[in-house]
């Protein structure tokens, strides 16, 4: 059956959705298993592994991932060229920035089994590093079904073994070590699926990797910004507080990073076209900028209303009933980030797409600066709490710039009145799931979608001609 490109994003963005959802409760239920084993202070241990391999993961990225995709996404691109000196680029930076995580952390206070940790986990990120350099491909051709496959098998891998090692009490390496299984188990099979389309091969074309970097280098500069302001609480927590510190706010964190996924599933499948029309036809560029952010406002905002409402169960079905009493809170405070993170998703794409790299470069530095000394004023004094509300007012602070940007260099800004009717459904929703909140809470989720949905469609949040394109062929 042939389908036209609405059709197409709608059937990705349906299917990876549905994968991702699975994807994600299959990773809820690994932490769950792991804070219920290690409890808060091993947890909080597992968090500190996680976040400083992941610093060293974004540096090894050189902000190549953008790059390949826009590329790609050009008229006449020679896809087999450009994918595999960026997977070579990609494969040997990543090896040489990742191993040197493990002896950086000598530098830090960390236990012995922490620096162990490190080394362990630093193997499967750097697996799961050259993946990614991948998706662009699958992105570019609408074939993220494929992806969405191999990361839940991945997943799924992961889950035995951690399984495995609790039931057999194997301790907390191994858990560690179940991120490097699951790791290479998703590569073999995204390089199964990537035959398809071109056949993977080391290319060290110099000189083209030159011209990457030249084109890659601000994204490299503005992913470590980024980082630096998106993770270096964790890290401020580690040092300035405890490792069960570190598990309370590890906690609420890891549950809305699973959450991120969904902007940055959409926006994936937008960008190529973004990219494709930006300057050859603003029209059609607008039009498909409104309808992404229209699509993220409308999947937001009912989980931040939904999430606030059942925090303190979602924690427990999670975290257990002991040790994570404030996490809840914290995952409060995390949720209003969640919608400037959605919202910020498509304005940092729609910037690369306008090959604004060296702005978006400038709007992280200043959020990095803001970041570093309000961490250091606020967790001191106010702890995971602190760390929480910094993460908010930078999200803001950095939305805001963007828009700025977007505006003096595009004279365009989308329309965010679908924002209202969201929130007018969400506070329905909210309503209802408060007065049955005695309810399990998977039945809550699935009230909740019963009262949203209806309520968005006939509040005209959706239109019938947007679910007409999607169904109809041609």
């Amino acid at each position: 059956m042939n389908l036209n490109l609405t059709q197409k994003i709608a059937y990705n963005a349906f299917f990876s959705a549905g994968a991702r959802i699975i994807e994600v409760a299959l990773a809820l239920i690994i932490i769950g298993l792991t804070t219920r084993y290690l409890g808060d202070v091993g947890f909080g241990n597992y968090i500190i592994v996680i976040t400083f391999v992941y610093i060293f993961s974004v540096i090894a990225d050189l902000g190549l991932y953008s790059i390949v995709v826009r590329e790609i996404s050009r008229k006449e691109a020679d896809e087999e060229k450009i994918i595999n000196n960026a997977f070579t680029l990609r494969f040997v930076a990543g090896f040489f920035i990742l191993s040197s995580a493990f002896f950086v952390s000598f530098i830090f206070p960390y236990s012995e089994s922490v620096k162990l940790g490190i080394g362990v986990a630093a193997i499967g990120f750097w697996i799961l590093s050259n993946i990614q350099v991948l998706m662009g491909l699958f992105q570019k051709h609408l074939a993220m079904d494929k992806v969405a496959i191999s990361e839940i098998l991945g997943r799924i891998i992961q889950l035995l073994f951690v399984w495995i090692c609790i039931k057999l009490d194997l301790g907390f390496l191994y858990i560690i070590f179940s991120i490097f299984l699951g790791a290479i188990f998703n590569f073999i099979l995204v390089l199964f699926f990537t035959s398809k389309y071109i056949k993977i091969r080391l290319r060290f074309d110099f000189q083209f990797w030159k011209s990457l970097l030249k084109q890659s280098y601000p994204l490299a500069v503005s992913a470590i910004l980024v980082l630096i302001y998106f993770k270096l609480d964790t890290i401020f927590l580690s040092i300035m507080k405890t490792s069960e510190a570190v598990g309370i706010y590890g906690l609420s964190y890891k549950i809305m990073e699973n959450l991120i996924f969904f902007p940055a599933m959409i926006v994936g499948l937008t960008m190529p076209i973004m990219s494709r029309y930006v300057f050859s036809d603003k029209k059609k560029f607008q039009s498909i900028v409104q309808r992404t952010l229209d699509l993220l406002l409308i999947a937001v905002v009912p989980i931040i209303f939904g999430i606030i409402l059942i925090s303190d169960k979602v924690i427990k079905l999670i975290g257990g009933q002991v040790g994570f009493s404030d996490s809840s809170f914290v995952l409060n405070i995390l949720m209003i980030a969640l919608g400037f993170i959605f919202l910020g998703a498509l304005f940092s794409n729609i910037i690369i797409a306008a090959n604004l790299q060296k702005r978006l470069a400038q709007i992280y530095f200043i959020g990095m600066v803001f970041n570093i000394v309000t961490n250091i004023i606020y967790i001191p004094k106010y702890s995971y709490f602190g760390a929480a509300a910094t993460t908010v007012a930078t999200e803001i602070l950095v939305t805001v710039l963007m828009i700025v940007v977007i505006y003096q260099t595009l004279k365009f800004i989308p329309s965010f009145a679908v924002a209202f009717k969201a929130i007018f459904a969400s506070l329905l929703m909210a309503l209802v799931m408060y007065f049955f909140n005695y309810l399990n809470i998977f039945y809550l989720i699935i009230l909740g979608g019963i009262v949203y949905l209806p309520t968005i469609y006939f509040i005209g949040g959706v239109s019938k001609e947007e679910i007409k394109k999607i169904i109809n062929k041609g």
